[in-house]
């Protein structure tokens, strides 16, 4: 059977689509049925971690990796008479998770209408089935990076009228992203670089010598392959089955930085990391605390240097050069390209500093911008120096859209937008898009809110008439979900924080409950059953089990990467405690905490540093601020120098001494369970489960060797929040899942509890 025929065609409508098209006329009040919990008499049901893997989602990676939904929900086709929705949920029974494209007739969407299923792909890899969705000139097909169980990634094509699915390459590894020209003449894609194992000939009888290799591939015996980030760029044009390499000064690292090809298919702009770090780098100013240690604290020749440049690629010869001679800072930045192929405009830019008048170059020093570059020629003309993200450059007017406020913007905040009009070689602010042409596409948004499960709604701009084309989760209104109220407290230094708190759905007036406090992200835009990412986070299944969850923020952008970056996020966990105490609604003794990624720091500095004890934790594949982690991963240096004023050696010794948690892991009472998912994981929080153990203190390590940073399949998932729900029952409820196939994990805790009571001092009472 062909791998076209393989790829199953779904030509009813999931049951997960099923729900019906309501339209309306006025605004919602975003209230949402369903989300206060159980009533009198009612039948439904407590939620759990199942219902969280099974949701319906959508399935843009941007989103799914935390990015908000604004823009990307539909694709709509050339001429604007379709649009296309990706949607995902997972699969226990195959430990898949099933990707559906979704298509509606843009003409009939405030007449109710029923969702078709194109196509449904299985994935069993942590990839997603479907992505990087594009529509051809044709208004006809589909062109999209696909997969189905136990193969890789290819580009496919996928004709609307006929469902007819073919396969466009047979690359030998996984494709990581495409573009293409409109009329199909030219496609460029990236891919994963094979593996290759360090142990040659040569290599047996010699040895290696080290220089840039990273411990984790060494140890792994090989570079490249799916564990590695480092991609490759391909050529291939229309009729010729050859494919060429496209050579580039830096490396491509990142799979999610996608190319930008020229109209005309001559050129394209990449990100690339920088194979060195210029010294004039360290004088830009800008407010960019990740982009600092990195250009004031450059590493050693031949490892990793973090900081992205943009190339300029000729795809007539394949070859690639910077575009202009600067770091790209850590927001990033957007690329669109005129028309005519003639210039490029890229926001967030950094610009040389080689200006010859002294205003101008403490200009550039100070600001980032809004560039339009001339192609091939990099000439560059400023637009703006303000705060900007690019939107779109309107193909009517000539008009560039942009969102103030890059971080807000990001975030999904409501901002004002800026408009510029081009006047020959000058740029200039414009009056509103709305007042120069009217757009006539309905907006196709993800309407959610933290107690309001995500649906589609299409809007019309002009008049707000708006309709529910598709509810995602009809079988939510079965469900007992926790409501969710946004808190207010003061945190211990006195600052207000704004942050999340799930109920429990069988709250009874005057009882205290135990409270779990979950780490990163709060937004009350998002509905979330776990968290705002699935690796460890569980609220709303933990709530079904008599918690109170709080959802906390992440600390102010301004004093990340900086020494006050852990002490304010525990002044912020400190104030949850105190305030919900306060309120009469938690014990403080009966306390939990996750933290996973960035918030692993958090939470294990506040396990030794906070004057709560805490009853259990859990922490998932993060950074911690370790003297091993500076040492093990080069990439994390400069920045955990910043953090504690230099290396953990000389003058800043004593600093690392007592404010880097794991010197002070003798101090971590609370039972901790540690989620590591892949080989560099395992070795990166290695020494919190080895230290722990030393001291003969209660910890479990959990090891998914296939596991991702954010986790994917349904069974990882299971693994990472099913078990933490079982954790804190055990250690903060003293309750143990009757279910017979969990035997063996409470005789590992209950051993635990054995060893805890006999080397961890009693939580003390205020």
């Amino acid at each position: 059977m062909g791998a076209c025929n393989r790829l199953f065609l779904v030509v009813t409508c999931l049951g997960l689509l099923c729900g019906s098209a309501l339209c309306r006329n006025q605004q919602r009040d975003g209230s949402g049925s369903g989300a206060g919990g159980r009533t009198a008499g009612s039948l439904k049901r407590p939620v759990t971690v199942i219902d969280s893997i099974q949701m319906t989602r959508l399935g843009d990676a941007s989103y799914t990796n935390g990015g908000p939904s604004k823009g990307i929900v539909a694709k709509f086709s050339p001429d604007g008479k379709y649009f296309v929705v990706i949607l995902r949920s997972g699969d226990l029974k195959t430990n898949t998770n099933v990707y559906s494209l979704v298509l509606f007739q843009t003409a009939e969407v405030f007449e109710s209408p029923k969702p078709q299923v194109l196509i449904s792909l299985a994935s069993s890899s942590n990839r997603p089935a479907i992505r990087n969705v594009l529509w051809q000139n044709d208004n006809d097909t589909i062109l999209f990076l696909g997969e189905h169980p136990g193969e890789q990634t290819q580009l496919y094509s996928l004709q609307v009228s006929s469902r007819r699915l073919t396969k466009l390459t047979s690359h030998p590894s996984n494709l990581t992203s495409f573009v293409m020209t409109a009329n199909g003449q030219i496609t460029i894609y990236a891919s994963e670089n094979p593996t290759v194992p360090f142990l040659t000939a040569n290599v047996a009888r010699t040895g290696l010598a080290v220089s840039g290799e990273s411990l984790t591939d060494l140890i792994r015996g090989s570079f490249g392959g799916p564990a590695s980030e480092d991609r490759s760029l391909w050529i291939k044009r229309l009729m010729d089955p050859s494919e060429t390499k496209i050579v580039t000064q830096g490396k491509i690292m990142d799979e999610s930085l996608e190319p930008s090809l020229s109209p005309d298919g001559a050129h394209l702009i990449v990100r690339t990391e920088a194979t060195h770090v210029q010294s004039s780098w360290s004088e830009y100013e800008v407010d960019d605390q990740f982009l600092k240690p990195y250009v004031s604290h450059p590493i050693t020749d031949g490892a990793r240097t973090n900081i992205d440049e943009y190339e300029l690629v000729d795809t007539m010869t394949g070859t690639g050069s910077v575009l202009t001679d600067t770091p790209i800072p850590s927001l990033g930045g957007e690329v669109i390209w005129s028309l005519d192929s003639k210039s490029v405009v890229v926001s967030n830019v950094l610009l040389p500093l080689d200006a010859a008048d002294p205003a101008e170059r403490a200009r550039r020093r100070a600001h980032t911008f809004l560039v339009e570059f001339k192609i091939p020629s990099r000439e560059f003309v400023v637009i703006s120096q303000e705060d900007l993200r690019l939107v779109g450059w309107d193909s009517n007017t000539g008009v560039l859209i942009c969102d103030v406020g890059r971080v807000d913007s990001y975030s999904g905040k409501a901002t004002s937008r800026a408009y510029f009009r081009k006047g020959g070689r000058v740029w200039t602010r414009s009056g509103a898009l709305e007042q120069i042409t009217r757009q006539s596409l309905p907006d196709i948004v993800l309407e959610e809110s933290m107690n309001s499960p995500p649906r589609i709604v299409a809007v019309d701009a002009s008049t707000g008439r708006s309709c529910v084309l598709m509810v995602l989760n009809p079988q939510f209104e079965n469900l007992a979900l926790a409501r969710v109220e946004e808190i207010e407290w003061q945190d211990s230094r006195g600052v207000e924080i704004k942050g999340g708190l799930y109920w429990p759905p069988e709250y009874v007036p005057g009882k205290k409950y135990p409270l779990i406090l979950q780490t990163h992200a709060w937004d009350s835009h998002r509905f979330w059953m776990d968290g705002p990412w699935p690796t460890a986070f569980a609220a709303q299944a933990l709530a079904a089990k008599g918690f109170f969850v709080v959802q906390a923020p992440d600390p102010d952008w301004h004093v990340l990467g900086t020494s006050r970056e852990a002490p304010t996020a525990m002044a912020a966990y400190d104030g949850a405690i105190d305030y919900l105490e306060h309120r009469g609604l938690v014990d403080p003794h009966r306390v939990g905490i996750i933290g996973f990624s960035r918030t692993y720091w958090y939470v294990t500095y506040t396990l030794t540093h906070s004057r709560h004890r805490f009853a259990a934790a859990t922490l998932a594949d993060g950074n911690d601020g370790s003297y091993f982690q500076y040492m093990a991963i080069p990439g994390f240096a400069p920045g955990y120098e910043v953090v504690f004023g230099g290396p953990p050696y000389g003058k800043a010794m004593s600093e690392w001494l007592t404010q880097s948690p794991a010197f002070l892991m003798d101090k971590v009472n609370a039972p901790l369970r540690i989620q590591t998912f892949y080989p560099d994981s395992l070795l990166i929080d290695w020494h919190w489960f080895s230290g722990l153990n030393r001291l003969g203190r209660p910890v479990e390590m959990i090891y998914i060797p296939d596991g991702t940073h954010i986790l994917e399949k349904p069974w990882d998932l299971l693994v990472s929040e099913q078990g933490d729900v079982d954790w804190f029952c055990f250690w903060i409820k003293d309750e143990e899942d009757p279910d017979p196939g969990k035997a063996e994990q409470y005789k590992r805790w209950q051993k635990l509890r054995d060893m805890g009571e006999r080397t961890v001092s009693p939580v003390s009472t205020r």
